[in-house]
């Protein structure tokens, strides 16, 4: 491996070698730990649409309806207040 020092090209010394690889590896292991959390995040639908599914979860759910009132309700007004046209 070489670096660009006062515009040369200079080899790296087996130390520096080392502490890259060691940096290196460090990253693709965090990556391989926590990479699953972009993954999700570009996977998952839009929040809107996250809101939307669990709205129609809920109405269709006597039981959750009386659990989640309060959540239920305000979306409920909302969409009683901008009707979807037919």
């Amino acid at each position: 491996m070489n670096k660009l020092v006062n515009g040369q090209l200079v080899e790296l010394t087996s130390e520096e070698e080392t502490a890259i690889t060691a940096e290196e590896t460090k990253v693709k292991d965090e990556l391989a730990k926590t990479g699953y959390k972009q993954a999700r995040a570009t996977s998952y639908p839009p929040f809107g649409e996250q809101l939307d599914l669990l709205y129609h979860a809920i109405e269709a759910d006597s039981d959750l309806k009386t659990k989640l009132a309060g959540f239920y309700n305000a979306i409920k007004a909302v969409k009683d207040a901008n009707p979807k046209p037919s």
